[in-house]
């Protein structure tokens, strides 16, 4: 093909511009084989720099969703025409795009202007460019690390800061992936297809358990929502991958039998009261360990013995009032209130958990229990900070508390999810021995 020194003032534009849309025809043609064209070259742009960077060992592209094309030719006659082939992405088939050129005259000036428009858009198609993608979603042809940056950026306004470092945590794992599956810092939203969904997860499955695998599919069917929403993609395609059977996800935490929680307290009373007073109140007024992170003084009244959720505090957003136990009273008397916009549990060096002007981590209430009571107490790994909450909830219930209080007191959205806790422990119902025997005896 020859160079062309210049150009009619419609195709500089065009090329300089990368907008071939005017050129276009908006009458698409059916699927079907195109006759040989006299001027089809023998390589395409593609083609020829790839074979380039073979010999001169260099990697100019990426992989890309779009590479099956067949690249511009030129029909000539009665009717003038450009025309091409890019995968249709509902069929998967080619189909042909055709751009009509009888309006420039003369035909010296048609013919530069064919091989300059021809020129640019097998350009563009070696670099991955599909009009058809580009008229459904019009930002396909971002850099997909751009869109994951606007991603974070948005959720950063919205969510809490512990919900944004399992995101960032997550979009790091995937960009790790795309870098070691050449998917550089060019790639185009619209080069992560099904293929690259499935392989993605495939090579996540070893290493994660089927709980973890099946967070992974909630998060990345999120995120490509979120780019649909948005207009990068026209189709999710992480909806195509299931998610594990819920009976490969087994608990992995258990609730504490009356000796464990007897010498959990022990412990706890000559070594960390501060830290007492938080296991006490997740285990009696069952409030989340992200709830008592962010609980202040202020919203504890000893006088009508209430502790009062917030709604900014709350999982479910909604307020709440949890009763205070008498036995957590003079435990929570010792505890300086005098601050009341200070936050509970305060932000200090390791094991210091008393009232502060900073919020603590959640995560800093977990290595406390890891670091510190599990070898203590003697504990496995079955046994967690949050089995406090567990634990609470079946004792309430066990000791005859009705289960409307006992759902109140959790915070449940309903009776039904607090009755899950009914019979877990492992003790048999002395009311049941009691009953006669209802088998008649011939």
């Amino acid at each position: 093909m020859k160079r062309i020194s210049s150009s009619p003032p419609q195709v500089e534009k065009a090329l300089n511009t990368n907008d071939l849309g005017p050129f276009l025809n908006k009458k698409r043609d059916k699927i079907g084989t195109a006759p040989e064209p006299k001027s089809l070259p023998d390589m395409s742009l593609y083609d020829i720099i790839q074979e380039l960077s073979e010999r001169k060992k260099m990697r100019l592209f990426s992989p890309l969703a779009c590479i099956n094309y067949r690249p511009c030719t030129l029909t000539e006659g009665k009717e003038w025409f450009i025309s091409f082939y890019v995968q249709d992405p509902d069929t998967g088939k080619l189909k042909r795009i055709r751009m009509k050129l009888n309006r420039i005259k003369p035909v010296s000036a048609r013919r530069k202007t064919a091989r300059a428009l021809m020129s640019a858009i097998d350009q563009r198609l070696a670099l991955g460019w599909n009009p058809l993608i580009e008229a459904r979603s019009p930002k396909a042809y971002m850099k997909l690390s751009d869109a994951l940056d606007s991603f974070l950026k948005i959720k950063g306004k919205e969510m809490e800061e512990n919900s944004m470092r399992s995101y960032r945590s997550f979009i790091k794992t995937f960009r790790d992936w795309l870098a070691e599956n050449g998917y550089g810092p060019e790639a185009y939203v619209c080069s992560f297809n099904l293929e690259s969904a499935l392989s993605f997860m495939d090579d996540l499955e070893e290493d994660l358990s089927a709980k973890t695998y099946n967070n992974y599919v909630t998060f990345f069917r999120s995120l490509f929502n979120w780019m649909r929403s948005k207009g990068y993609i026209d189709f999710n395609p992480f909806d195509e991958i299931q998610k594990k059977s819920k009976r490969l996800i087994k608990k992995s935490r258990r609730i504490l039998t009356d000796e464990e929680l007897s010498k959990l307290i022990s412990f706890l009373q000559g070594e960390n009261e501060a830290y007492l007073a938080m296991c006490l109140i997740c285990y009696s007024c069952l409030i989340r360990p992200k709830e008592i992170a962010m609980l202040k003084c202020k919203d504890i009244d000893l006088q009508k013995q209430l502790i009062h959720v917030k709604p900014e505090v709350a999982k479910n957003d909604k307020d709440s009032f949890r009763t205070i136990p008498d036995d957590l009273v003079p435990i929570l008397h010792r505890i300086d209130l005098s601050h009341p916009d200070w936050y509970l549990f305060g932000q200090h060096h390791q094991g210091d958990f008393s009232p502060g002007p900073g919020k603590i981590c959640s995560r800093k209430i977990a290595q406390w229990w890891n670091l510190h009571v599990r070898e203590a107490c003697g504990f496995g790994m079955d046994l967690k900070f949050y089995s406090l909450k567990d634990t609470g909830i079946t004792n309430m219930l066990g000791g005859g508390i009705p289960i409307n209080v006992v759902q109140q007191q959790a915070d449940h959205s309903s009776v039904a999810m607090t009755a899950i806790y009914v019979g877990n422990k492992p003790n048999a119902a002395e009311e049941l021995k009691r009953m006669q025997n209802f088998l008649e005896k011939k």
